[in-house]
């Protein structure tokens, strides 16, 4: 008769899972709560989202569309067919189209968003065929140059891009 024995882990090696388990998450855990970069990169694919939404927007409506920029957040508007603004609505909340950094309890809760700069004025707008104009509630400069704006959070820092006639955006 075949004797049978059985196999099994010894306590020194459950032991010694445990610890490398534990000293692994010990080092892995306070990093991936803190991580700016990961947030400010979220904040700034939400901020060029909604520019291109803008600009395809202004293409398919032949519309202008506008991007105002006031303090943390950035309201989308158009211009109907009377010339007067009116706010945009958000597709998916069918609420007006505003986005909000730095609110608590959000996800953009600690990206904060800078001044931007188009054509040396604080907002954007685009025209039928999608071309960029700086935009300061009155005057509509049409974008040479590109125009930036910063996002931050922590000691990370991205700036959108959005270049002058094509209005192709880009981060950095």
């Amino acid at each position: 008769m075949l004797k049978q024995t059985r196999r099994a882990f010894t306590l020194v090696e459950i032991l010694m899972v445990v610890l490398i388990l534990a000293i692994t998450s010990a080092i892995i855990v306070p990093q991936i709560a803190s991580r700016d970069d990961l947030k400010a990169s979220a904040g700034s694919r939400v901020l060029m989202a909604d520019l291109i939404w803008a600009q395809n927007r202004a293409i398919t409506t032949q519309q202008k569309q506008y991007v105002v920029f006031t303090g943390q957040s950035y309201t989308l508007w158009y211009k109907d067919s009377n010339g007067t603004l009116q706010k945009s609505t958000n597709p998916v909340t069918q609420q007006t189209y505003t986005t909000t950094f730095g609110a608590a309890n959000s996800p953009l809760a600690d990206v904060s968003l800078g001044t931007g700069n188009f054509q040396n004025l604080q907002s954007l707008c685009f025209d039928e065929l999608g071309v960029p104009y700086g935009y300061d509630g009155t005057n509509e400069v049409q974008m040479t140059n590109a125009g930036t704006i910063q996002l931050t959070c922590g000691n990370n820092t991205l700036t959108v891009t959005v270049q002058g006639y094509t209005g192709d955006t880009d981060v950095q």
